[in-house]
């Protein structure tokens, strides 16, 4: 197999997985902010030996971090595209390319296992409609988690083979022979 046809194959498969990726985060940022929206706060009051106080208990942090999840993946994905593109042979945005990838990574994977846990707990009770919606965000942050672990490697790899061709140490065979 031609290395022409292997390289435009994984061309095509990373636009495609990109594409999911931006998909599953508009996914996540529509389901996740529809139960942010429809997630009823309380109050309590609490009493100690010092003084009593209204505790206002809002809506728990994992939803939140999960939105800067996805946000963070929109971005990602825009700004490697168009760094892969245009800028593919700088060593600086290859290495800003590779951090991006993994925060958004490990993001994901914290973000979908902090929100399946208040799945079923006193914040998200499972009959309740906005909870629905948190399954759908979680399993859909867990697929992002997973469209994250394969094009990062294949980011990692093209950034490493560029930068080595670029840095070879072997000197140059000149072309004019010297008598």
């Amino acid at each position: 197999m031609s290395t022409k046809t292997e390289t435009s194959r994984m061309f095509d498969f990373t636009f495609v997985a990109r594409a999911l990726q931006l998909t599953f985060a508009i996914i996540v940022m529509g389901t996740d902010g529809y139960a942010i929206h429809v997630y009823r706060g309380h109050t309590a009051y609490v009493q100690f030996d010092y003084g009593n106080f209204y505790a206002y208990m809002g809506v728990p942090d994992a939803w939140g971090f999960l939105m800067f999840c996805a946000g963070w993946t929109f971005l990602d994905v825009i700004f490697v595209t168009i760094a892969g593109l245009r800028f593919g042979h700088s060593k600086l945005i290859g290495y800003i390319c590779i951090a991006t990838e993994a925060i958004a990574l490990l993001s994901w994977l914290a973000g979908f296992i902090a929100v399946a846990i208040n799945i079923g707990s006193n914040e998200c009770p499972a009959e309740e409609n906005g909870c629905g919606l948190l399954k759908a965000a979680t399993v859909f942050g867990a697929l992002e988690w997973l469209l994250l672990m394969v094009t990062t490697m294949p980011t990692i790899k093209f950034v490493f083979k560029s930068t080595r061709r670029k840095g070879s140490s072997e000197p140059e065979v000149s072309s004019v022979v010297t008598v």
